[in-house]
């Protein structure tokens, strides 16, 4: 996945290993890692230690705010991991497969690029949400800049696991360019919503008038809507998620399928989401394999 690698055979020489190069983008530890070189291979050592949550609370004691994935290979379900408290926040996989792996690894960088934020980039960010939240006017709904800056910040964290409503952060765009692009996006969201709202606004005046009899009533009251029935829309809505649900163990293939629901076309989706011509085509064939039951070349489904 582009990183270099540095290997530990057992939990004994992952601590000097660790003490000796550190930091690390991120440090992946086996549950069930030897503690060291003299212990009986024969043994089912995964029956009775967790030197792979000790190892982790030592490096956690070197350096709290090193990034920990726990790999616990032999269990089914994270929920039968048994882990210490302090532990409790480290991202655990019981699957490594490529697409989880990636996803682990992305949160991770995503986290600790947020957090790295200067205070300049913090000031810019500020400034253009400012920027954008006065120029909305009534279309920002009451919201702040800092409402618009805090979604722009979720969004982005949750782009690597969910790519309908997460914006994936392409690695090889500036972080503060992102975070830009994303509350550009997510103010024109903003400003669609309420022109939709605002064309089926009406004063209370409007609203309101009397029979000769002199009773109130509406002369909206008899007119049918035309809006499509809620229970339609969110029917439409946990279909999309039901079929995005059956390829979230594939981030690229999820990527492309939420890309094209909305609309997207392939030109769009390759910078949207840092993918290329390659990874593109792969996911496509992917895709039409899970739902079409046959393989086919790189053009949409």
């Amino acid at each position: 996945m582009g990183y270099t690698v540095r290997t530990a055979l057992n939990a004994e020489e992952g601590l000097r290993l660790y003490r000796d190069c550190a930091p690390f983008n991120v440090v992946l530890i086996d549950y069930c890692v030897p503690e060291s070189f003299d212990i009986d291979k024969r043994v089912d050592y995964c029956s009775f230690q967790r030197n792979g949550t000790r190892l982790a609370k030592a490096i956690r004691t070197f350096d709290p705010s090193q990034r920990i994935v726990i790999l616990a290979l032999d269990f089914r379900s994270v929920g039968d991991v048994p882990r210490p408290s302090e532990l409790m926040n480290v991202p655990l996989l019981v699957d490594i497969s490529a697409p989880r792996l990636r996803v682990a690894l992305e949160k991770i960088e995503v986290d600790r690029a947020i957090k790295a934020l200067t205070r300049v980039d913090q000031l810019r960010l500020q400034q253009f949400a400012m920027f954008k939240v006065r120029g909305l006017g009534r279309a920002a709904g009451g919201r702040d800049w800092q409402d618009l800056l805090q979604e722009a910040l979720y969004r982005t964290l949750i782009g690597a696991t969910d790519a309908r409503n997460g914006r994936h952060w392409n690695k090889k765009v500036d972080l503060v360019k992102h975070l830009t692009e994303a509350m550009r996006s997510i103010a024109s969201s903003w400003t669609r919503q309420f022109t939709a709202e605002a064309a089926n606004t009406y004063l209370v005046s409007e609203l309101q008038m009397c029979d000769s009899e002199g009773e109130e009533y509406s002369p909206l009251d008899h007119i049918a809507s035309g809006h499509v029935l809620a229970d339609d829309h969110l029917i439409e809505i946990d279909e999309e998620d039901r079929i995005l649900a059956m390829l979230k163990d594939d981030a690229d293939a999820s990527r492309v399928l939420a890309g094209w629901m909305d609309g997207l076309k392939k030109n769009e989706i390759l910078p949207r989401y840092g993918l290329d011509e390659k990874r593109y085509a792969a996911a496509v064939r992917r895709i039409r394999l899970k739902f079409l039951g046959k393989r086919g070349g790189d053009n949409e489904v």
